[in-house]
């Protein structure tokens, strides 16, 4: 459910801006990598198996782990390590026997993904690397595991060598790979004479399950600070999952129940801060200006900035510009309020509602970019709506000097109490040094 903390756009009047807050320690356990005996549920065969994966428990009290891990092929790099694939094991319950020899453990079809990083990368690196995968593993556990539109992890293990985070295996690849092979089959298809019309109803649909995971980390009181097509990874129903919180800040907030206003998290603050510079980090093109200025800024307007970029992205196939700074042409133009000149010029067939959206999300001055929730009732967010099950409380609209008065607020379709609108139930259920292997958008 939405909370006042997440919407209302006070940082302006916060007190001096703060460090961000410390995630809570996540919970690690002790892995165990071992061969064993496992049968195959499909084939019935019985296989001996090397490098598996489980958890140990922690004294002979406890029970044996109820389910291990099979490390297979590896899936990609990461800056402290891997990532691989991994087929899961449930202990196999056999009929009650005698037979010493019985097989306990059994395959699944079940796969996660793995990632393993070294503990002497982690201890070489820290301090001095953005990434951290301790502060990862501590906010993929903090964001919990239960919301369809990000990212969770299953469990974190260690050993002397390794720290293990086993996370949910998303077949579909990421939202960069679609959307290049979307612009490819276009392509194709386009004829000189009649440009292709930009599949508004496909992103609008991705656009909002964005939306929807981006509430999820805004009322853990989280900003994620490096979001990208890249980071945006597909389910086997295609749905956007928010994932790689590497770079993800704990957002402060001020407890005003207190005479000198002292620092607490989004579940007892009333007002939120501004976080105090922390370089710049991420891909570059996603990058707020205010980030890249050196400036200190709001959390969440940082990442509904790099969503309007990534709208952008969906609709025309290539970047807004190569970075938010004003010796950027087309930054600039768009900073001067002619996007809409733009993309005439590019000859991109957009309507004019979602150049509007894209106008007010990528506004230069934070305190004027659109809030979460007025993305959400803007008028080309409300094409197609779905049906209207479940009720999402908010906090009265603020008055902003210099904001764009577009909004019909509450919105018509909303009956009843108007400070409660309605949104579909599944809706709301590094650094510059990036690696050589890593993709980039093509700007104009």
């Amino acid at each position: 459910m939405w909370t006042n903390h997440a919407e209302m756009r006070n940082t302006e009047d916060a007190q001096s801006a703060s460090r961000p807050l410390e995630f809570p320690t996540p919970k690690v356990h002790k892995a165990l990598c071992v061969s064993l005996t496992a049968l195959d549920h499909r084939s019935g065969r019985v296989y001996k198996l090397k490098n598996v994966l489980l958890r140990s428990p922690e004294n002979s009290h406890n029970p044996l782990p109820d389910r291990a891990y099979l490390v297979k092929k590896k899936a990609a790099k990461s800056a402290f390590g891997s990532v691989r694939q991994c087929i899961v094991l449930r202990r196999h319950q056999p009929a009650k026997s005698r037979d010493c020899n019985a097989v306990e453990w059994e395959s699944t079809d079940e796969i996660v993904a793995l990632k393993a990083s070294s503990w002497d990368l982690i201890d070489q690196r820290r301090g001095k690397h953005m990434e951290d995968p301790i502060k990862e593993v501590a906010a993929l556990q903090h964001v919990g595991s239960y919301h369809p539109n990000v990212l969770g992890c299953i469990e974190v293990l260690q050993d002397d060598d390794f720290l293990y985070c086993i996370m949910p295996y998303y077949a579909g690849g990421d939202l960069y790979g679609a959307v290049m092979k979307n612009c490819e089959s276009e392509l194709s298809l386009k004829s000189s004479q009649s440009p292709v019309r930009p599949n508004e109803k496909q992103a609008r649909t991705r656009f909002r399950e964005l939306l929807a995971g981006l509430s999820h980390l805004q009322n853990k009181g989280v900003c994620h600070r490096d979001l990208s097509l890249e980071n945006l990874l597909l389910d086997e129903t295609d749905q956007v999952v928010i994932g790689d919180l590497g770079l993800a800040l704990r957002v402060p907030y001020t407890d005003s129940s207190t005479f000198y206003g002292a620092v607490c998290d989004v579940s007892e603050g009333s007002q939120r801060r501004l976080i105090t510079a922390q370089g710049i980090c991420g891909n570059l093109t996603y990058i707020a200006p205010e980030i890249i200025a050196g400036e200190d800024f709001d959390g969440y307007a940082v990442d509904l900035w790099s969503a309007g970029v990534i709208l952008f992205i969906m609709l025309v196939g290539r970047a807004p510009f190569r970075w938010a700074h004003n010796s950027d042409q087309r930054f600039a133009q768009i900073s001067s309020n002619r996007l809409r000149e733009m993309i005439k010029h590019i000859g991109i067939p957009l309507s004019n509602t979602v150049i509007d959206l894209l106008q007010n999300m990528l506004c230069r001055e934070p305190n004027k970019r659109l809030l979460l929730r007025e993305i959400l009732s803007h008028p080309w967010m409300q094409v197609d709506a779905p049906f209207l099950a479940r009720p999402i409380f908010l906090p009265d609209l603020p008055t902003v000097k210099g904001s764009k008065k577009f909004l019909t607020y509450p919105p018509p379709a909303v009956q009843g109490n108007p400070r409660t609108l309605c949104f579909q139930e599944k809706q709301f259920a590094t650094t510059l040094e990036r690696p050589a292997s890593c993709k980039r958008v093509k700007s104009f």
